[in-house]
């Protein structure tokens, strides 16, 4: 039922027809471990919660994501089948990948200006942990 949820809000967030009056168009590559992540998705959070957050599909590395103006926290997570099925549901496991300095505990940072398409790549690590540690 998640996973239902999470692709119908995608679905949604792809079908609008441009950025908005306070909005700017954020495109951009992923690169995990220097090639194009395979698929997943990329928000992009209010850093002082003053927006609603925008979210964008990966696909071979690439995204477009309409994205409110101001401060953002960057959060790209992807999944993959860990091979386990659901003892409840019979449907496979999947996990979380990419470490957690990209997603639940990202530094990563974006400041979207208005009237502007911005050109946004990030390049990740599958062994970056988050500092201190």
């Amino acid at each position: 039922m998640r996973l239902v949820c999470i692709l119908c809000l995608l679905l949604i967030s792809g079908c609008s027809g441009g950025a908005g009056p306070n909005e700017s168009e954020v495109s951009g590559m992923i690169q995990l471990d220097g090639e194009p992540l395979p698929e997943g998705t990329i928000t992009f959070v209010s850093a002082d919660n003053s927006t609603h957050s925008a979210q964008g599909k990966i696909e071979q590395g690439e995204y477009l994501v309409n994205v409110p103006i101001g401060n953002k926290r960057v959060e790209i997570h992807a999944s993959r089948w860990t091979g386990k099925p659901y003892e409840k549901y019979g449907i496979k496991e999947t996990e979380q990948y990419l470490p957690a300095i990209y997603n639940e505990q990202s530094q990563l940072t974006a400041d979207i200006k208005a009237d502007q398409s911005l050109q946004l790549d990030f390049e990740l690590k599958s062994d970056s942990q988050p500092s201190g540690e």
